[in-house]
């Protein structure tokens, strides 16, 4: 089928402006299946939407969505529309001669449904569902014809049965997500040498004036992709912090590689509690200056264990540093949004000035007294010997965030709580299949598949309790 080879050509899904909800499976560079008989893609203008009741689908269409690629299809929400597209058809890879053609799509999210705008342009891919109707996800690979300009001519080449490119796609210059200064698109860069190399082989080729670029004839093996860039950019991808990877190629592949030269710069910080001391757990988010809002994400970093965070391919410019932007009441790290170095108001935010290429070290954000909190050492007891198995503990709140088991030692587990919300904590061990012994010596009974803690509240008004002890029972069939 087509969406074999859809699937195959693109090695991170789907836009991730369009994977909100659903969740589509990736594969690596596979044998390339090219189009098949029975595909339909096209390329084509949408010209028509309109949603369809379901009174007017087939039983099977009406009570099921269009499933992803290998996955059985799954039932539809009540509230979940299908919406019928018309397009005119402008040009043809497979399929349908028709100058005009539906294609039907799910209409929420959470259904793979590719939401298609009047009036533009995309490649279609389609699969063909009850009574010879047309579908597409955004698991198939359909796309705006802007994002196209790789795949066309290598769709184009398998309609005609011309030589395809083992490996293909486009050369950004970019920024990473959420970074880019505003009215920016990424850019295509064009004259660039590009190699790719593996033990045995050595391919080269330019891209062009649109940034497109195609190997062809690439033998098997595993290949390190590198370029000729501009000063102060790495070749790489939005979603990876740090340089390509190598990756294998089989022999026959198609695969659609579309890579990024992204700026070189670097800021690594820390955030600090009000003693001085590297938060145990921080978000921290960029923002170029002048575009922070509160309901936006920036450019997202974690500062862990290790008492610091890092933002890679940052380019020149002036930065906003928040941390907890969304101003979370999250117990594990118990305190309110704060601007670099240490303010509540974006107003009085230092910005961080960084030049092209510059690797900026040190930066602190200091954040101020938290919200009112004590912290509550649960122990966990066992009577008897302890079963083999895993065990999981956990705090639940009546409001805001769960707070986070911290293993102390052995049996010993401390929790983060705010003074004003109450909690439900709770332990329990997924046990490994195993035999007990009977009291009494009357042989041994299968343990169960599961053993639980009696639950322990903690109120709001019992602040003052610093210890709590979750006891697990004997199993059943183990008891006196």
């Amino acid at each position: 089928m087509y969406w074999r080879f859809a699937l195959t050509l693109l090695l991170t899904g789907v836009s991730p402006a369009l994977a909100v909800a659903c969740s589509c499976s990736s594969v690596p560079p596979g044998q390339c299946a090219g189009l098949q008989p029975g595909d339909t893609v096209f390329l084509g203008t949408v010209t028509d939407a309109q949603v369809m009741p379901a009174s007017s689908l087939p039983a099977d269409v009406a009570a099921t969505s269009p499933a992803a690629p290998g996955e059985a299809a799954a039932p539809l929400a009540p509230a979940a529309p299908i919406v019928r597209y018309h397009f005119r058809v402008e040009e043809k890879f497979a399929g349908t001669g028709d100058t005009e053609v539906d294609v039907f799509s799910g209409g929420d999210d959470g259904d793979c449904g590719y939401k298609f705008q009047k009036g533009e342009r995309y490649v279609v891919y389609t699969q063909q569902e009850a009574e010879g109707r047309l579908f597409s996800t955004i698991c198939d690979g359909t796309r705006p014809v802007a994002d196209a300009s790789a795949l066309i001519p290598q769709l184009r080449a398998m309609r005609d049965g011309s030589r395809v490119a083992s490996v293909f796609g486009v050369l950004h210059r970019a920024n990473p997500p959420f970074l880019s200064p505003p009215d920016d698109p990424d850019d295509p860069i064009p004259a660039i040498s590009l190699k790719l190399r593996s033990h045995l082989d050595r391919f080269q080729t330019n891209s062009g004036s649109d940034g497109v670029y195609s190997f062809y004839d690439v033998h098997a093996g595993t290949y390190e992709f590198t370029a000729n860039l501009p000063a102060g950019t790495e070749l790489t991808q939005k979603t990876l912090n740090g340089p390509l990877p190598p990756f294998k190629i089989p022999e026959g592949a198609c695969y659609e590689y579309n890579v990024d030269a992204l700026p070189i710069g670097h800021i690594h910080g820390t955030v600090l509690g009000p003693d001085g001391k590297p938060l145990a757990l921080a978000s921290v988010e960029l923002f170029r200056v002048g575009t922070y809002a509160e309901g936006h994400p920036g450019y997202w970093s974690f500062q862990g264990t290790k008492g610091a965070f890092d933002f890679d391919h940052v380019g020149p410019g002036e930065y906003i540093l928040v941390y907890n932007r969304a101003n979370r009441m999250d117990p594990n790290s118990p305190f309110p949004r704060a601007f670099y170095p240490g303010v509540s108001d974006v107003n009085e935010a230092k910005p961080l000035v960084l030049k092209d290429g510059q690797n900026l070290q040190k930066v602190e954000l200091k954040v101020a007294s938290g919200y009112p909190s004590h912290t509550v050492l649960a122990h966990v007891k066992w009577t008897g010997p302890r079963p083999i198995g895993n065990l999981t503990i956990s705090a639940k709140a009546d409001k805001w965030e769960n707070p986070s088991a911290q293993k102390i030692s052995d049996g010993e587990y401390q929790f983060t709580l705010f003074d004003e919300a109450n909690y439900t904590i709770s332990a329990w061990e997924d046990l490994k299949p195993q035999r007990i012994a009977v009291p009494d010596g009357k042989g041994t009974c299968a343990a169960p598949s599961r053993l639980a803690a009696e639950a322990i509240s903690v109120s709001s008004v019992d602040a003052a309790t610093k210890e709590i002890t979750l006891v697990f029972p004997k199993p059943p069939c183990a008891a006196n």
